[in-house]
């Protein structure tokens, strides 16, 4: 009896779930329509319009295209890590290189903020096998975070090493954060805790729950480090011989 009341516990929670996330995602493709469809309706109904004023209503357009774009890709990338087709690539590489190029892909990004972005590697930092186009993914969607959302001139660093069979990496800020009472959903699909701030931002707000699926497909761990003071630590740990290879 008490397994048929789990079961049908669990079977609800799912089925709100998937009501939540359909209400969520039609929310999120309903805003960029609306505005597409308005500018567009300016455009083909006010007559003349300045030119500047013409430009400023396309590029808004362009925008929320932009924005619908990459909404998509993330909700297939979510399915394809959902159903299992998205397979991991699995090879052994330079976790050292690997952060130098993505400290690389982001420095422009952070200077254009003000911000000091430090990379800070241990010695002797292992090879590791995974997918490497997957984590990079991962470590530029968690860097971007913290780039969009710290105020400028603000603080951020990378850091690795390893210990025991796994290697780790953090990514530090001095920003916003996030408050206690939130952390538990920031891997939630959709969930922000700034709704305005993130999609102002660019976020479609399934970033973080993608890189928890993809880590999660690796068999490591994604994570909040409590720690004194403002601002946002998140820590990866990643089998260094890779998924499915024992402790």
């Amino acid at each position: 009896m008490l397994a048929v009341i789990h079961d049908v516990t669990a079977q609800r929670k799912t089925e709100e779930l998937r009501r939540e996330f359909v209400a969520n995602v039609s929310h999120e493709l309903r805003t960029p329509l609306t505005n597409i469809r308005s500018y567009a309706e300016t455009l083909a109904e006010s007559g003349p319009l300045p030119e500047d004023t013409q430009r400023g209503f396309l590029q808004v357009i362009l925008n929320e295209s932009d924005r619908m774009t990459r909404i998509v890709q993330d909700l297939l990338t979510l399915s394809r890590l959902d159903s299992g087709r998205a397979e991991l690539n699995l090879n052994r590489f330079s976790l050292e290189t690997a952060l130098q190029d993505l400290y690389q892909a982001v420095r422009m990004e952070a200077q254009r903020r003000g911000h000091v972005l430090e990379l800070a590697l241990e010695p002797g930092l292992p090879d590791i096998v995974a997918d490497r186009e997957r984590i990079l993914q991962v470590m530029m969607n968690v860097v971007s975070n913290s780039i969009k959302y710290t105020p400028d001139g603000g603080r951020i660093r990378i850091s690795a090493g390893h210990r025991g069979a796994f290697a780790w990496v953090e990514v530090s800020d001095n920003g916003i954060g996030i408050p206690p009472e939130d952390r538990p959903r920031i891997f939630e699909r959709f969930y922000r805790v700034d709704k305005a701030r993130s999609r102002e931002s660019g976020g479609t707000g399934l970033g973080l729950s993608i890189a928890k699926e993809i880590i999660e497909r690796h068999e490591g761990l994604i994570c909040i480090v409590d720690r004194e003071g403002p601002g946002l630590t998140l820590r990866l740990e990643l089998k260094i011989e890779g998924p499915d290879h024992g402790e």
